[in-house]
C-alpha cells in the first residue's frame, strides 16, 4: 500500500483507511497521517470510535461461538477455489446495491479474520520501559482522546507490575487513597465479578498527570477503576453514551483486547479498563457510575 498525502478532503481519505488503521495494516507514515487529522477532527474521530464499538460487539459475539475445527482449513480452501473467479458477480449489480454487498463480504471476512487470527500485541517485558512506551502509544492511538488517560494509566501501572504474594491491607490502601478518595473502596468490590480482590488501590502520576487508581485482580486478570480530574476542555458528551446509569451517561471503546468505559463528573473523569469479554467491562462501570459520582461531587 503506497503512503497517502493527506490534503483537501482529509476527512473523505481518512474515512476510507479507518478500517486499515484499525486492523494496523497502514504504513508507518500513512498512519501519522490519519493519527494527525483524528487530533483535530471531532467528527471523524467519532466515526472512528463507532466503528472501533462495531468491531469489538462483532469480536464478542464470535468469540462466544464454539469454533469449528475444521474451520482454518475451509476457509483456505474457499480461499483458494475463487482467487480465479470473484466472490461475487459484482458487474450484475447495479451501483447502488455494491457497496452494501462489500460491507456484507467485509463483516463475513473481519469474523472469520477473529476466529483465525492471533489475539493481539504482546505486552512487553515488565523492566522494559522504551517497549512500554511504544505500547502504550500504539494502544492509545486508536481510542478517541478523552479515552487515553485512563487507558494509558491502567497499561502503565496495572500492567507493566509484579504484585505481593500479600496484598495491602484496606487501612493501608485507604492511607494511600487520602480521605478524599477512601470512600471508593467499599464501592468497587460488589460492582467487580465473584473472585476478584482489590489488590493495590493509591494516588499515581503516569505521562506528567495526577491519577486515582484502584486495581482489582483474578488470577492474572485485572480491572481497573482510574479517575483523574479533567484538563480544559476535556468531556466526554461529543460522544454517544453506550448507556445511561441513573442518569449517568456512560460511554464504551475498544482496542485489541482492552475495553475502556467512561463516565464523568464536574471535574473529574472515571475509566474502568480490563480486557474482559462482552459487555462485562461496561456492566461494572454501570453499575460504578451513580455512586463514584456523588462520591467525586
Amino acid at each position: 500500500m503506497n503512503r497517502v498525502q493527506f490534503g483537501e478532503g482529509a476527512c473523505e481519505k481518512t474515512r476510507r483507511y479507518m478500517d486499515a488503521y484499525l486492523s494496523n495494516e497502514l504504513l508507518v507514515e500513512t498512519n501519522h497521517e490519519v493519527l494527525r487529522h483524528l487530533d483535530g477532527c471531532p467528527d471523524c474521530t467519532s466515526e472512528l470510535e463507532m466503528r472501533a464499538r462495531l468491531r469489538s460487539r462483532l469480536k464478542s459475539a464470535v468469540q462466544a461461538q464454539a469454533v469449528p475445527p475444521e474451520l482454518t482449513a475451509r476457509v483456505r480452501e474457499r480461499l483458494r477455489k475463487q482467487e480465479s473467479r470473484s466472490w461475487f458477480s459484482m458487474n450484475r449489480l447495479s451501483a447502488g446495491w455494491r457497496p452494501y454487498v462489500m460491507a456484507a463480504a467485509g463483516i463475513v471476512l473481519i469474523g472469520t479474520a477473529i476466529w483465525v487470527r492471533p489475539a493481539g500485541t504482546a505486552l512487553p517485558a515488565v523492566g522494559d520501559r522504551a517497549a512500554q512506551a511504544s505500547y502504550i502509544q500504539k494502544i492509545s492511538a486508536r481510542v478517541a482522546r478523552v479515552f487515553k488517560p485512563g487507558l494509558g494509566d491502567h497499561i502503565h501501572c496495572a500492567l507493566f507490575r509484579k504484585y505481593p504474594e500479600n496484598p495491602p491491607g484496606i487501612q493501608e490502601m485507604e492511607a494511600k487513597l487520602g480521605d478524599e478518595y477512601k470512600g471508593l473502596l467499599p464501592l468497587v468490590g460488589p460492582a467487580v465479578p465473584e473472585g476478584y480482590k482489590v489488590v493495590l488501590a493509591h494516588q499515581c502520576t503516569y505521562a506528567g498527570r495526577k491519577f486515582v487508581h484502584l486495581t482489582m485482580r483474578k488470577g492474572t486478570d485485572v480491572i481497573s477503576l482510574v479517575i483523574a480530574r479533567k484538563n480544559e476542555g476535556e468531556t466526554f458528551t461529543a460522544l454517544s453514551p453506550e448507556m445511561n446509569a441513573s442518569g449517568v451517561p456512560v460511554y464504551q471503546t475498544a482496542t485489541e483486547n482492552f475495553q475502556v468505559a467512561g463516565f464523568e463528573s464536574e471535574h473529574y473523569l472515571a475509566f474502568v479498563v480490563s480486557d474482559l469479554k462482552g459487555t462485562v467491562n461496561l456492566d461494572i462501570a454501570v453499575a460504578l457510575a451513580p455512586a463514584v459520582r456523588r462520591l467525586l461531587s
